[in-house]
């Protein structure tokens, strides 16, 4: 089948499953027993030691069914999958020593961007799995309200027409591009709402960006992710400040992975730029 009949296809299907299930549940606007897949390029900037920032591009995957939804690198999985016991945990220790030691580091698996988040639209919550001071945080919300504004412009990606809009998203003023041939209300990271699923987001400035660069249905269901109950809870705002505390006072950082290293080859490490010149994707945490 071309891809033309595909994407006509996929738009049909889950149309008519969204149809199906509003007159079922009395809703409009969720895709019921319809898992699709669409995988992102999300850029963001990474603060070095050097007082400068190094632009980083992470692969990303979405799952959503209309209700529930899992955004989440697939490299990062694969490597908690593995460490999630004890047994792999373990062998993968051990692979890595002997890379070390042969002179193959670029064979050792890296993840690829830090954080999951989970949507569940029945119990309102959403959550998020990431990294501050080399600790696992487990953060707990309810599904934000996002106030959109919805323009005139369209934009083709992936060979669907999708619209713009606009919203002012916890501290960030964001551009998302969605498509309603494909009535998902949900999109990349914690952006959602929009009827039909969001193939771009850009922030101002554009020091961070989501693009599709690919969809089709998938039989892979939502999962919770590897280890969930080995990560701290900790809230929202708490996790920012921790991790812009350890980026305004590095030596913190340092000594929680188990060094007491603060100079390295004449480079101190505490010489990274302010919030106001590069900040995280969430600013409301001030």
């Amino acid at each position: 089948m071309n891809p033309i009949n595909m994407k006509r296809l996929l738009s049909l299907t889950l149309f008519s499953t969204a149809i199906l299930a509003s007159v079922a549940q009395g809703i409009t606007t969720a895709v019921v027993g319809q898992q699709i897949e669409v995988s992102y390029k999300y850029s963001h900037p990474v603060q070095t030691m050097r007082s400068a920032v190094a632009d980083v591009t992470n692969d990303y995957i979405l799952i959503t069914d209309g209700y529930n939804s899992k955004f989440y690198s697939p490299r990062t999985e694969m490597i908690d999958s593995i460490e999630s016991t004890p047994e792999g945990f373990e062998a993968f220790n051990t692979f890595k020593r002997e890379c070390w030691e042969s002179g193959r580091q670029k064979d050792i698996p890296r993840v690829d961007g830090s954080f999951y988040i989970t949507k569940f639209s029945k119990k309102g919550q959403l959550h998020t799995y990431d990294v501050a001071s080399a600790t696992r945080f487990h953060i707990v919300e309810s599904i934000p309200k996002i106030n959109w504004e919805i323009e005139d412009s369209v934009r083709n990606i992936l060979g669907y027409d999708c619209q713009m809009a606009t919203t002012d998203f916890r501290g960030r003023n964001w551009t998302a591009w969605f498509a309603t041939e494909i009535p998902v209300q949900d999109g990349p990271w914690k952006l959602a709402g929009l009827p039909g699923i969001i193939l771009a987001a850009e922030c101002e400035g554009g020091q961070y960006t989501f693009e599709a660069d690919g969809i089709r249905q998938t039989s892979k269901p939502v999962k919770d992710i590897y280890g969930k109950d080995n990560w701290e809870a900790i809230d929202r705002r708490d996790f920012w400040r921790l991790r812009r505390e350890c980026l305004d006072n590095p030596s913190r950082n340092i000594k929680s992975a188990g060094s007491n290293v603060i100079v390295f080859q004449g480079i101190e490490y505490k010489d990274y730029l302010p919030a106001e010149v590069v900040d995280y994707i969430e600013t409301d945490y001030k």
